[in-house]
């Protein structure tokens, strides 16, 4: 026993010395056939545990206990699940206390712990159930309420300020409203702005739910260059050549000035820089043709001012076709200028036309490539009110924010992406989502995004183009995944998106369990920041690791994060590829057996009833008997099936949980342990002599009825010992009580009964069912004649017997022997036919514990020989039958020997 397998092997409760040598040193008594004097009874200051624990709290909880009767406690404690810490898994002494922590720092609002604590003691088990809801926010009830924008907008409109500041709580993301990723990046756009309740109102408003009660914006409109009215003052005698120098002098670049300027040209007014200041004047996107001197002018000129050539190329480019001479001469400069800006990313309705004109896609390369889809897809947006300093642009997906001033009441911006989001901000920072505008493509070149696909597909614009389209569609194959997970690591993603893509990627591995996958294309999953995961993600990536057969690494994630669980069909895959590892040339440490363990026991649990499950389980797993023994029952039923559990295993858990069960004074299950157990080959020698005598003691002392095969086992233990005496008298108590019990014995039976029997009379453990194996064997008459009352009660308490005989008025106390474990015997001497009234009673107010008669039945033949009680006898059953002649005769002849014997004794 000293190297019996139950002893060696781990335990989830990770046994302590409480726990092992309080079992092991029960066992080695019981197998000398020693059962212990007392059984502690325990008191448990509570039944179950149910409390509310603050949102992202631990909190420790204690459950005193106490031997009620003094009988010291040893024994451990089983708790199960991710959320709950025991800071001792071992326990005793007369009264002692457990204690454990719960943290919900994984968990979210309202969400519910439910589970047990089991304790295993030596005098049975007890499980004591608990549930512990995680605190509600404040706010966690409102903001969970909202699963759309009418429902925030009537919040909204019922309390505009108590809404307002729900719309700045932190957890104000965790609102159902937040799955849409729009949502989610316009609300980061608003909140940073001064005014609450406008961000709240204008996050309405873009979805169409402005509330009713939303204040009103005053717009200010514009008044367009061309509509004012722009008057120059000059001298009345002053002529055009002064009029044109005083406007140059002041700088003056208005619509009045430019009429001047083009005036002067066509006049052909010598002045200095008079053609710079027209085309500084001219308004944009002027499209009428200048004077020809004008072209001839710039043409001759080396270097052009950069403020002008804008409008100049602009206006070549509306009035002279490509060939002409004038569009020939600034061709190469017109070409180099519309590079360089593009290169810039510049973009007006200006160069819009220069683009399209002068880029050709056979001029495209990698470089132009990255700028030029921006650029292609730029619109023009007018504007009504002069309030609006700025736009602010991004995209639903996007991290970084654009903003572009607003001049004059336009402003060019670029929208290469559909549902891109479009704000309004004025001088204070305040963000609108609907301001009255128009928007205007200002190019469509088709061949050339087409050229810059071609050159840069899965980079810029275009990666992002096909993520969007993969995140509405879902991956279909293997290059749809390697660009996804290159998307994944895309820095201009948000986070929120770039979740949305895991969420994807993750789920193609499920969809795509069994498909060949080669373990150095795993890289993506092990470079992930599972750390920074929410929960939901970790066990994604958990459950793509497992279908990718990765079990190494999804055990790591398991052991570092407990709380995470697996659905039923990732945890048989996990388990089945796991343990099958573990049963070849992989070693499992111990925090990893642990795990297993866990997780077997929660498949065990779900019904995945897997031959690899039950393997481990039967080689592995402690807990309570119950739970123990209903393991072994399904793993028995499989095996009768033809599973492929290796009987050993029955044996390894047999062992173990057959001492458990003796342990815990399970005596009930103690039995289909032991069938169990001896079916698959269980033969401990001490093991098996443990179970025997607590068996006998259940029936002897317990009164229990007897199972004949293992009665019959135990008479082959005894029969097999030669030295009787050598044999645990509770084994000869319990055959030589059911022998009492039958008809006639077998001749192996008579001949062992007539040789313990011996042993039992010279310990004087005689009992009042011992005169009914004088049927088998002879007995002293002293046995036969006497009569004897028992009391089955506890050591620690030992009754008084009160008795009265016919006649008497008064009872009076005789004494008891303690004969056996609790078991209390007094004989008298009655004749056939009298009675005797007794009771027992306990403590000094006498409290009545039973009450009888005790007769001697007239059929008792107990007066065979020739003694005096025998003579009596015969005499009590001739006054019976009132057989008068014959009772005289015994008597007389009675009478004459007690006078023969009175008188030898005198002499």
């Amino acid at each position: 026993m000293e190297n019996s397998v139950f002893l060696e092997r781990a335990s989830c409760a990770k046994i302590k010395p409480y726990g092992e040598f309080a079992m092991r040193e029960k066992i080695n008594k019981l197998a000398r056939g020693i059962i212990e004097e007392g059984i502690p009874s325990l008191h448990f200051s509570v039944e179950k545990i149910m409390a509310v624990i603050p949102y992202r709290e631990s909190r420790t909880f204690e459950i005193f206990l106490q031997s009620v009767n003094g009988v010291a406690m040893r024994g451990l404690v089983y708790a199960k699940g991710p959320y709950l810490t025991l800071h001792k898994s071992a326990f005793g002494g007369v009264r002692t206390k457990v204690s454990f922590t719960i943290d919900t720092k994984n968990l979210g609002d309202e969400e519910e712990i439910k589970g047990e604590l089991c304790f295993v003691y030596n005098g049975g088990e007890k499980r004591i159930p608990y549930s512990f809801v995680v605190e509600k926010q404040p706010s966690a009830k409102q903001i969970h309420e909202i699963k759309d924008f009418s429902h925030l907008q009537q919040m909204a409109e019922e309390d505009r300020k108590g809404c307002s500041r729900i719309f700045d709580y932190s957890d104000f993301l965790e609102a159902p409203i937040f799955q849409d990723i729009t949502a989610l990046r316009l609300y980061e756009l608003l909140k940073p702005c001064g005014d609450r309740t406008l961000a709240l109102e204008e996050f309405l408003t873009y979805f169409s739910h402005r509330p009713k009660n939303a204040k009103k914006r005053e717009v200010l409109p514009y008044q367009r260059r061309e509509e004012r009215e722009e008057v120059l003052h000059f001298p009345e005698d002053a002529s055009l050549e002064e009029k044109i120098t005083e406007c140059i002098h002041r700088g003056d670049w208005s619509l009045s000035a430019f009429a001047l300027y083009k005036k002067g040209v066509e006049e052909n007014v010598k002045i200095t820089k008079l053609y710079e200041n027209l085309l500084y004047a001219m308004p944009m996107g002027y499209a009428e043709e200048l004077p020809k001197g004008v072209y001839l002018y710039f043409s001759y000129e080396y270097r052009l001012e950069e403020g002008i050539k804008l409008p100049l190329y602009y206006n070549i480019l509306k009035n002279f076709q490509e060939g002409s001479e004038i569009f020939s001469h600034f061709a190469r400069p017109m070409q180099d200028y519309a590079i360089s800006c593009l290169l810039q990313g510049e973009i007006n309705e200006e160069l819009a036309l220069l683009y399209s004109k002068l880029i050709l896609p056979e001029m495209i390369d990698e470089r132009m490539a990255e700028f030029l889809p921006k650029i292609l897809n730029s619109y023009l947006v007018e504007l009504e009110d002069q309030n609006i300093e700025r736009l602010v642009l991004t995209h639903p997906a996007l991290r970084r924010e654009c903003s572009f001033p607003v001049k004059g009441g336009f402003c060019t911006v670029p929208m290469p992406l559909p549902n891109m989001i479009l704000l309004f901000q004025d001088a204070l920072g305040n963000r609108y989502s609907r301001v009255p505008h128009r928007k205007t493509r200002l190019m469509e070149e088709a061949e050339l995004e087409k050229k810059c696909q071609s050159l840069s597909e899965d980079k810029g614009i275009f990666l992002i183009r096909k993520t969007l389209s993969l995140v509405e569609k879902g991956i279909s194959d293997s290059k749809d995944l390697e660009l996804m997970e290159k998307a994944f690591s895309y820095e201009d993603f948000t986070l929120y998106f770039r979740m949305k893509i895991l969420h994807l990627i993750l789920s193609y591995h499920k969809k795509a369990e069994g498909v060949e996958f080669p373990k150095e294309n795993l890289e993506f999953l092990h470079a992930l920041p599972f750390a920074a995961l929410k929960k939901e993600e970790k066990e994604d990536v958990l459950s793509a690791l497992i279908y990718r057969g990765d079990y190494d690494k999804a055990l790591e994630y398991l052991i570092a994060y407990p709380y995470l669980s697996l659905d039923k069909r990732a945890l048989e895959a996990f388990l089945e590829g796991a343990l099958s590892e573990g049963q070849g040339e992989k070693v499992y440490g111990e925090e990893e057996r642990e795990m297993l363990l866990y997780l077997s026991e929660k498949a065990f649990l779900s019904k995945l009833e897997k031959d690899s499950i039950l393997h481990f389980l039967l080689e592995e797993y402690n807990g309570t008997t119950e739970e123990m023994l209903q393991m072994m029952r399904v793993a028995d039923q499989r095996k009768q099936q033809k599973a492929k559990i290796p009987s050993s295993s029955f044996l390894n858990m047999g062992e173990r949980l057959l001492a458990q069960s003796l342990f815990t004074e399970k005596r009930k299950e103690s039995e289909e342990i032991f069938a169990l157990y001896t079916r698959y080959g269980g033969a401990d020698p001490l093991l098996l002599r443990a179970f025997f005598t607590a068996y006998s003691a259940s029936v002897f002392l317990g009164q229990k009825p007897e199972k004949e095969w293992i009665m019959q086992q135990i008479f082959e233990e005894v029969r097999g010992e030669s030295h009787k005496e050598r044999v645990p008298v509770l084994y000869l108590l319990a055959l030589s009580l059911s022998f009492s019990k039958r008809a006639e014995l077998k001749e192996e039976e008579l001949e062992e009964l007539s040789a313990f029997l011996p042993i039992l009379l010279e310990k004087s453990l005689i009992f009042s069912y011992t005169k009914e194996l004088g049927k088998f064997v002879s007995l002293p008459n002293e046995i036969l004649e006497k009569s004897v009352l028992e009391y089955h009660g506890r050591e620690e308490e030992k009754p008084f017997l009160s008795i009265r005989n016919q006649g008497e008025e008064e009872f009076h106390r005789e004494e008891l022997q303690e004969c056996y474990h609790g078991i209390y015997t007094a004989s008298f001497l009655l004749f056939p036919g009298e009675s005797m009234e007794y009771r027992f009673t306990v403590g000094k107010e006498d409290t009545l514990l039973y009450q009888s008669t005790l007769k001697k039945e007239e059929s008792e033949k107990a007066y065979i020989g020739e003694d005096a009680y025998a003579k009596l006898c015969r005499m009590c059953e001739l006054m019976t039958e009132k057989k008068a002649e014959p009772l005289l005769e015994m008597m007389e002849e009675y009478g004459k020997k007690e006078i023969a014997l009175s008188k030898l004794l005198e002499e």
